[in-house]
């Protein structure tokens, strides 16, 4: 993977920088709150300094400075992936079901790389992830505004692909969503339709689009988010300030990026733990409990007494 350039998220005026635990808490219910009707989804990263990217972004980026991948290059490793996938037996448990958007909900989930972004509609959950390792880095919790664009679920009810596109009618609702994102410069939401524990417990979809013919904002790449100018730093400060919310704040915040100090990390655990974000919640599954033995996030109890297997007649002869 190549060495990103640091986004500098508070220094390109979409982000800020808490100073306490109370603060971080603070800026989310002002996110929440600054207007009435408004819907978001969030994502935590343990470090701030990377940019916004898919995974499979990321994969294709050669060096930094070079243009990036193009939404025909991001389309045919995608394409390759899935076909790769189907051969592989993947999702065949789905059957007609299993469209080439839920397939790719299917591999994003499991860690392959792909366009899609993991996101929450939990702020706290994103918080959580933004302080779950990484105590020698800050980390960052973003915050979209994704009030107007489109929902697509990985399981169509309706099954259109069987009639959308006769020559490959698994593609037909990626593809469909995928040209409104570019006729129309915005992203969409991936909902999955069955989501597993691990989902349920974390609240999470996926929030993707057709990577833009044009530059996006500083920090976010391959993701067609229409933001307009920044707010900056005064703005933010004053909708994030102690007491009653003060005049000079933004309007509106189709997106922020709340930088989050190293130092702040455990103490924001162990907040959280209070409104239970735990990893034993977040990550409910044998896959979860694996990473969480390998990395020593669990203390095993004490070794019990017990019987050999040797010594133990009550068992049987």
């Amino acid at each position: 993977m190549a060495e990103q350039a640091d986004p500098g998220w508070v220094r390109s005026g979409w982000g800020h920088r808490v100073d306490s635990q109370d603060e971080a808490f603070r800026a989310i219910t002002r996110i929440v709150s600054l207007s009435a009707n408004r819907r978001y989804v969030w994502r935590g990263c343990t470090i701030s300094a990377f940019r916004l990217r898919s995974s499979l972004l990321r994969e294709l980026i050669v060096a930094e400075g070079e243009p990036l991948p193009n939404e025909q290059l991001v389309r045919q490793h995608e394409v390759a992936m899935l076909r790769e996938a189907r051969e592989w037996g993947l999702a065949v448990e789905m059957g007609p079901l299993a469209s080439d958007l839920y397939l790719l909900a299917h591999l994003q989930h499991h860690g392959l790389p792909t366009r899609l972004l993991d996101v929450t509609y939990n702020p706290m959950t994103a918080l959580w992830f933004a302080c779950e390792s990484g105590e020698d880095q800050a980390g960052v919790v973003f915050a979209f505004d994704v009030t107007a664009l489109p929902t697509h679920d990985t399981i169509d009810p309706h099954q259109r692909q069987t009639y959308g596109l006769q020559s490959d009618p698994h593609a037909w609702t990626l593809r469909r969503a995928l040209r409104r994102s570019a006729a129309r410069s915005e992203p969409f939401l991936v909902r999955p339709t069955v989501p597993d524990p691990r989902m349920q417990a974390q609240e999470g979809l996926f929030l993707s689009g057709a990577v833009p013919t044009t530059a996006m904002a500083g920090g976010i790449d391959g993701l067609p988010l229409q933001l307009g100018s920044p707010p900056g730093k005064d703005k933010l400060g004053a909708l994030f300030s102690e007491g009653n919310r003060r005049a000079g704040r933004p309007a509106r915040l189709p997106f922020v990026a709340l930088v989050i100090p190293a130092r702040l990390k455990g103490t924001i655990r162990n907040h959280l733990t209070a409104l239970n974000r735990t990893r034993a919640v977040l990550y409910p599954d044998v896959d979860g409990f694996r990473d969480a033995y390998r990395g020593d996030h669990v203390q095993l109890h004490p070794l019990p007494d017990v019987v050999s297997a040797h010594d133990d007649t009550e068992a049987g002869s």
